[in-house]
């Protein structure tokens, strides 16, 4: 008790940090980043503080229990950002046959998450957006399934995929209405699938159209639901993109999208102007934020808010920074930075 009662109170050093009443105004900047992140949504915030998120998988034995739950704080505490993101680590079970007509896993299979999510909010939620990691069906289907048999089971059975799409829809419904229950009020809701490389499978209609946008609706309406925000992340995880359009009526009060289009450059300003969104990004996960100096950090973030739109953009990267508890110095830097200081 005594060890989570000090580790309260630097938590609170870092949420309440008096670094603003030092270089800003008390009136202009909130003293909480929940009213930070509201006000930036709502387009009221100061536009000399720029919201930061960076986030990254542990590995490592850090997916659950308390090293999860050590892992997420460290980095919350050493990077500084706005947002507390949770990535959703649990393994899932492999599938060898689809012709089973059970569900291929339990409606409470995300328990134990939720039980780490129960964690952090107990530090931090009174103050903090605790954002848990929503995947698309997709995504879990590939955890499950695997990438090498997916695409050929979509194009050669139709019927047993779609009960495999839709028997981990439901885990995935019930995960975030039990994060709700457990007081959560903001989610990092990812969509894969929309990659150039699916445009060739046989699918009628498209595989996008059947296997990938139903499924996200359905998944990300859930998560929009009676809460007070949400990150859209569009990933290009499984190869390039050449078409951000057909998501532009997708959920989500702030936009996280990849770095390059059709081979070419995507700015946070032309981002914002596509979507009339808040967009958070402007560093590439695979670049400068892994392996740059921290120096370098401060000149590109400095860079990239300059050129940014101004009150709309959160610091970030495209998706997950490599090794992130061993990249803090350059997230601290970025998000230092970004804060004014």
């Amino acid at each position: 008790m005594k060890i989570k009662l000090f580790l309260l109170a630097i938590l609170m050093t870092a949420i309440h940090p008096a670094v603003y009443a030092q270089k800003k105004s008390a009136k202009s900047i909130p003293s909480d980043k929940k009213e930070i992140i509201d006000r930036f949504i709502a387009g009221t915030l100061d536009p000399s503080y720029t919201p930061a998120l960076f986030f990254g998988h542990f590995g490592g034995g850090k997916q659950l229990g308390e090293a999860a739950v050590k892992a997420h704080l460290t980095l919350f505490l050493k990077g500084g950002a706005d947002v507390l993101k949770v990535q959703t680590e649990q393994s899932m079970p492999h599938v060898d046959d689809l012709t089973m007509d059970t569900p291929l896993v339990p409606e409470d299979f995300y328990r134990p998450t939720v039980e780490l999510i129960k964690e952090i909010l107990s530090y931090v939620g009174n103050d903090v957006y605790v954002m848990p990691t929503i995947l698309s069906t997709h995504q879990v289907a590939r955890q499950g399934f695997g990438d090498n048999r997916l695409p050929s089971y979509a194009v050669e059975r139709p019927e047993a995929y779609k009960r495999m799409l839709d028997s981990y829809t439901k885990a995935i419904l019930w995960f975030i209405r039990e994060c709700k229950a457990v007081g959560v009020e903001a989610f990092f809701t990812a969509t894969q699938g929309g990659e150039k490389k699916f445009y060739e499978l046989n699918v009628p209609g498209g595989f996008f159209e059947t296997y990938i946008r139903p499924y996200d609706l359905q998944v990300m309406g859930e998560a929009n639901k009676d809460t007070k925000m949400t990150i859209l992340h569009i990933c290009d995880w499984e190869g390039a993109m050449d078409d951000l359009t057909r998501f532009l009526d997708y959920p989500g009060k702030i936009v996280n999208v990849p770095v390059t289009i059709d081979g070419k450059p995507l700015s946070p300003k032309d981002t914002y102007k596509l979507f009339k969104r808040p967009v958070l990004g402007g560093f590439n996960r695979k670049a400068e934020i892994g392996k740059a100096t921290p120096e370098k950090i401060v000149e590109m973030t400095r860079q990239l808010i300059a050129d940014g739109p101004t009150g709309h953009f959160m610091i970030g990267a495209d998706c997950s920074v490599p090794s992130p508890l061993d990249n803090t110095a350059n997230i601290h830097a970025a998000v230092s930075t970004a804060h004014g200081r």
